[in-house]
């Protein structure tokens, strides 16, 4: 890598040891081989990344602690279809059922809201089940609406499926 840079009258010593004087009279600034060294690695990695990241369409498992009405998942892309599974749960000071609506995240504009599901199952051994379709491609999250009247969530597994295949 070379950059070109005019003569100037003063530089520091290191800066000269940078450049190199070259048969036209401009100066040349040069890198070391470590730094293209550098780049070449910083690359390579940057294009292996791209090339191992997940589908857009996953299933993940996660848990949910200490949740209010309002608080809501990460998100991610789905397409079609896409399953919430509850495990596990406990309210905290309130009833024991939560209501979870779901959601299409639209970057500056109002989200898309789909149906909303009251889980009860979870909170008595079993697993509480809600299932969408017809979704459009994009992003999604889901937000606890209504936890036991205004308590807080714990759920010991979430799993979301976004393949009907399943």
């Amino acid at each position: 890598m070379i950059i070109e840079a005019p003569q100037a009258a003063s530089h520091g010593a290191s800066l000269q040891r940078a450049m190199r004087r070259i048969p036209d009279g401009t100066r040349k600034y040069t890198c070391s081989n470590s730094i293209r060294r550098a780049a070449v690695v910083l690359a390579a990695t940057s294009a292996l990344g791209l090339a191992v990241a997940p589908s857009a369409s996953a299933n993940w498992t996660s848990y949910i602690s200490s949740w209010g009405n309002g608080d809501e998942s990460r998100r991610w892309a789905d397409e079609s279809y896409s399953q919430l599974q509850f495990t596990g749960c406990y309210v905290t000071y309130g009833s024991q059922d939560v209501t979870v609506a779901y959601y299409r995240d639209i970057p500056f504009s109002t989200d898309a809201k789909y149906d909303s599901k009251t889980f009860t199952a979870c909170f008595s051994g079993g697993t509480s089940n809600g299932e969408w379709t017809g979704l459009a491609t994009g992003d999604y999250y889901f937000k606890a609406t209504d936890v036991g009247g205004g308590g807080l969530l714990d759920v010991n597994k979430v799993y979301v499926d976004t393949t009907l295949a399943d």
